[in-house]
C-alpha cells in the first residue's frame, strides 16, 4: 500500500516516529507524550506524504496494524 493508502492509525504512527526523530535532531530532545498525542495536527500531511510518496507499505510495518489481516478504511 501507498502512503495514501494508508489508514488513520496508521499515518499517525508515522507522524510520531517523525515528529519523535525531527526533535531528536532538531531540539536535541523527546516530544512530550501531549505533543505525541497531537502530532496529528503538529506534522502537517503534505510532509509525510512528501517523505513517504515512494515507500510501499505493509501492515506489519506498523505497530498499530501488525500481524492484522483486515483491512481497514483508507485514511483518504
Amino acid at each position: 500500500m501507498t502512503v495514501t493508502e494508508l489508514t488513520h492509525e496508521q499515518m499517525l504512527e508515522l507522524k510520531q516516529n517523525y515528529l519523535t526523530e525531527h526533535m531528536a535532531e532538531i531540539e536535541d530532545r523527546t516530544p512530550s507524550y501531549e505533543e505525541l498525542a497531537r502530532a496529528d495536527d503538529i506534522v502537517p500531511n503534505w510532509l509525510i506524504f512528501d517523505i513517504y510518496e515512494s515507500t510501499e507499505f505493509s501492515s506489519d510495518d506498523f505497530f498499530c496494524t501488525g500481524g492484522d489481516n483486515n483491512e481497514e478504511e483508507h485514511y483518504f
